[in-house]
């Protein structure tokens, strides 16, 4: 585990919504969801004491701007003045997020300061108490929090606790979180761009290694909703069925895959050696014998033989195969995504002596790139050696590649407008994260399902990066990462946001108005590219929200 010393978003990531806990040891969160109780404000009495408490409002703070640039957090504090009389033992002040009392550091003399991160958006009562033996008296002030409508997001490591419940629950792996690092707090995506710790609304909380289950958890959801012969086809590998059938197969007796709806109704997809595969250096070495030995699997053992359509299937099955039955180490990751009525996919590998590489997924054995002389050599080959995206090959264009988006000379389908090549470039992305989501999740980039806009320019970026791994020193990790937080960003129902800058500065922001996403599709001329200034021009400041900090309090229960 990291045993470094804990930094400013350590600290914010411990808190969770802790921005108004953390501000002064002597505060006290209270329920979110109380208000003052109004019959209490002229005071309750069973004693002799003789008190009296009185607040006003001192100073509104001012509207919390867009984006965080030099600005002084005072300008956003509200400020109170606190009298009393009679020698009250206690007295606080609270809003029903934070209570303050006199031992604070907020509380100086008669006044009392709130950071905006401890204020709900827009108008809200702050309650002074004191109280003294039996005697408990109140009043009342309010002061008025103005929220931008549009701003930036700041990007902070918070536990999901819900998440990692729900993995300790069902992970077959008893130390997964742990295996995983634990909890990270040092990537690009929290240093992209700061605000102020105690602004508090802006905050965006993300647990990078609970959201590797999205994605891990694949294989376990494809093996008991879709296709159990996925798992029977993994413990397969390295043992005796006693099953005649699959040991011709693993013997290199399977005869020829046939393919239901190809051009090609029979194609020889090669034999397996186990011996080789599991001692292979790299995952493409592995590849070259698992692959076939799935497709032969898939012809031979399911009813309908190996067929595009259930690309989903094959990705969680190969990276599975490989990191569970080879003897190397090696690392996959595999998603897969739409090649319109092709299915089609990507697989990463990490190999023993630290290289990687990054390879094109097939789902067919019989697939249009295949060369005449070579059947294999098209069946996961590295990205830059498909065909793909090979424009001297005669198939270039019956299939449009997602990564050809941004491709100078080769980006237009000639088949789909941009919107919709747009959107296919997406879901390249957004399964790096997690290949399987709900039906109503799909169409990502159509006006009336979605509320994630995504910049063209980030988009492209992230395309050449993928098209491009092998050669370029991309980190894929860091890339990974942002797709965890581009697809929670599209399960969140209730904001809109947009996704600008490029993978080497990732940024993020909440928009109001949703016909902005749909703009941001439409734009094919990178209009909206540098976002920032459509933030500053356009702040759309609104006090009439009722949530202080919507986006992080509600991560915690909102990690579906």
């Amino acid at each position: 585990m990291d045993k470094t010393p804990p930094t400013r978003r350590d600290v914010l990531s411990v808190l969770g919504v802790g921005l108004t806990a953390g501000l002064a040891g002597c505060n006290r969160l209270t329920d979110t969801g109380s208000s003052p109780d109004r019959s209490a404000q002229t005071g309750t009495s069973s004693g002799d004491a003789d008190i009296t408490v009185s607040i006003s409002t001192e100073s509104q703070p001012a509207q919390l701007p867009p984006l965080w640039d030099d600005h002084r957090i005072e300008d956003f504090q509200a400020a109170f003045t606190v009298e009393t009389s009679g020698g009250p033992t206690q007295v606080t002040v609270s809003n029903g997020n934070v209570e303050i009392n006199r031992e604070s550091g907020q509380w100086s003399g008669d006044s009392v300061t709130v950071q905006p991160g401890q204020m709900a958006a827009g108008e809200q009562e702050f309650t002074a108490k004191a109280q003294k033996d039996e005697t408990t008296i109140a009043d009342m002030a309010t002061a008025v929090k103005p929220v931008p409508g549009n701003y930036k997001l700041d990007v902070v490591p918070a536990r999901n606790e819900a998440l990692r419940q729900t993995i300790q629950n069902n992970s077959d792996e008893a130390n997964y979180l742990d295996d995983r690092g634990g909890f990270t707090t040092d990537d690009p995506v929290f240093s992209s761009y700061s605000s102020h710790e105690h602004v508090g609304f802006d905050k965006l909380g993300v647990d990078l290694v609970a959201l590797e289950w999205r994605h891990d958890n694949d294989y376990k959801e494809i093996t008991n909703n879709y296709s159990a012969s996925a798992e029977e086809f993994v413990e397969s590998i390295g043992t005796d069925t006693g099953n005649p059938e699959i040991q011709a197969l693993k013997n290199g007796n399977a005869g020829t895959t046939w393919y239901p709806n190809g051009d090609i109704e029979e194609r020889d997809a090669g034999s397996f050696q186990y011996e080789e595969f599991a001692n292979a250096e790299t995952v493409g070495d592995a590849l070259d014998q698992l692959h076939p030995y799935l497709f032969n699997w898939q012809s031979n053992m399911t009813d309908i033989g190996p067929i595009s359509s259930e690309d989903f299937i094959y990705a969680p099955t190969l990276e599975q195969a490989i990191e569970q039955k080879t003897n190397n180490e090696l690392e996959a990751h595999g998603w897969d995504f739409d090649l319109d009525s092709h299915g089609n996919g990507l697989i990463y590998g990490k190999n023993p002596d630290g290289s990687d590489e990054l390879r094109i997924m097939e789902t067919v054995a019989n697939p249009v790139t295949a060369s005449a002389a070579n059947v294999h050599d098209q069946f996961h080959p590295l990205v830059e050696d498909s065909n793909y995206l090979n424009p001297a090959h005669e198939e270039f264009n019956k299939y449009w590649h997602p990564l050809r988006f941004g491709w100078d000379g080769y980006s237009d389908s000639q088949r789909w407008n941009f919107e919709e090549e747009k959107r296919k470039a997406s879901g390249i992305v957004r399964n790096i994260a997690s290949s399987l989501h709900p039906e109503d999740a799909a169409g990502m980039g159509a006006s009336d399902q979605n509320s994630l806009g995504i910049t063209t320019e980030y988009l492209q970026d992230f395309t050449e990066k993928l098209r491009t791994y092998n050669q370029n020193d991309a980190d894929f990790q860091e890339l990974y990462n942002q797709s965890k937080i581009l697809d929670k960003l599209f399960r969140d129902e209730e904001n809109n946001h947009v996704i600008y800058g490029d993978t080497e500065n990732a940024q993020y922001a909440v928009v109001e108005d949703s016909s902005v996403i749909e703009e941001v599709w439409q734009d094919e001329q990178g209009r909206y590219d540098d976002f920032d200034q459509f933030l500053r021009d356009n702040p759309s400041h609104s006090t009439a929200l009722d949530d202080g900090n919507p986006t992080l309090d509600r991560d915690a229960n909102n990690f579906s």
